[in-house]
């Protein structure tokens, strides 16, 4: 399951109360900078990186529905290591962080990422991989 760490960063010198839209506002400006990288790991539970991944230029939309709000970013890279298969990734934009269990096969029970068909294992090989932020569920957990 994904977690997600130092939301509260986000409304550090922020004096006034924010809507949802105010605060999805903050995030997304937050998700420029975003790096994501993507672990394996060894039989010693030590982590290996194997790829570094940043956020697309304008890749970044806003979604409203009627009950759900949501942004979709879009990380692009290169694959630097292929020693172990791909386990867990992490995203830090700077000021909060989520992270979580992937995989390259489909189904596999446990995980909330499946990397994107462009993850080939292969060095040197461009990645892109999508993500979906709930505004909602951070909205209401950085107690805004």
């Amino acid at each position: 399951m994904r977690k997600y760490q130092d939301l509260e960063g986000l409304l550090k010198g922020i004096s006034v109360p924010l809507d949802k839209k105010g605060f999805a506002d903050l995030l997304a400006d937050d998700l420029k900078q975003a790096h994501c990288q993507i672990f394996g790991e060894t039989i010693d539970d030590e982590l290996v990186l194997l790829a570094e991944l940043k956020t697309q230029d304008n890749s970044i939309s806003y979604s409203s529905g009627m009950f759900s709000q949501s942004i979709a970013f879009v990380v692009v890279g290169h694959i630097i290591s292929n020693e172990y298969p791909a386990i867990t990734y992490r995203v830090d934009t700077g000021t909060f962080q989520f992270y979580g269990r992937c995989s390259t096969i489909p189904q596999v029970c446990g995980v909330d990422l499946y990397l994107d068909k462009s993850y080939t294992q292969t060095i040197g090989d461009y990645v892109k991989q999508k993500f979906t932020i709930p505004v909602n569920q951070l909205y209401r957990a950085a107690q805004v």
